[in-house]
């Protein structure tokens, strides 16, 4: 089997596994009943929030933290909200199929990490800003956020999509199994990134970039900076926009 064989098949099983993953309406599984009520939560002070099963969630930085959920009304047992380790789990317990919402409104203080699987969506509604910014996102989840950070650190694997706006120091991006992270609309100093098997990464950068791209990934800079480190490896590419 050649290089490019293997490549595309491992793309298709990573996306077929995301896919199983996040269940797209097949197998059983839980339909809303049309009925959408918001219901407000008791919630624990946190600073990490991680969301999956293919819930939407909304982040808001304000002075103080609150939960909401705004879901069809058959929906509401089944939403799990819960703080263990300072780490706000956001999860159903059962396969969604259809919902007129399943969103979850979250108010945070400080938030260090943000994690998404398994086809849930993760947005900011306003600037988040924090000193260090983990992002995570995995089998086919999507993550919109703005950012005001000294150094942000992005995780993307398994088909999800990251997309980062505002300013940082320092991103280090990290995106594989054709995933991708968009961070052209983040103004940064320095960017250190890495892309492989299919995925793209697109960033902005004044005063240095570190790039490495293998195995069919793309990554893609905009802006001047002064100091360019870059490895193509087999496949890859790396280019100026």
């Amino acid at each position: 089997m050649t290089t490019i064989t293997k490549f595309i098949v491992a793309i298709i099983l990573t996306f077929l596994l995301a896919s199983c993953q996040f269940n797209a309406g097949f197998g059983p599984g839980v339909n809303g009943d049309g009925n959408v009520q918001t219901i407000e939560r008791e919630i624990k002070d946190f600073n990490q929030v991680k969301v999956s099963r293919g819930l939407d969630v909304e982040l808001t930085q304000a002075q103080d933290i609150s939960i909401r959920v705004q879901a069809d009304e058959n929906l509401h047992d089944i939403i799990m909200t819960k703080v263990e380790n300072n780490v706000l789990h956001i999860y159903a317990e059962e396969n969604i199929h259809k919902a007129s919402s399943k969103t979850i409104l979250v108010n945070f203080t400080n938030l260090d990490k943000v994690s998404a699987s398994s086809g849930s969506d993760v947005i900011s509604t306003n600037t988040i800003k924090s000193d260090i910014l983990e992002i995570k996102g995995t089998s086919g989840s999507y993550v919109e956020l703005n950012v005001l950070a000294d150094v942000i650190e992005c995780k993307s694997t398994s088909g999800s999509q990251i997309e980062i706006s505002g300013k940082t120091n320092t991103l280090y991006g990290d995106a594989t199994s054709g995933s991708s992270i968009r961070a052209d609309n983040l103004n940064t100093q320095m960017c250190d990134v890495k892309a492989t098997s299919g995925a793209k990464i697109k960033v902005n950068t004044s005063n240095e970039l570190i790039a490495k791209a293998t195995s069919g990934a793309r990554i893609i800079y905009s802006g001047n900076p002064e100091k360019i480190t870059k490895n193509d490896g087999v496949s890859g590419s790396i280019r100026k926009q």
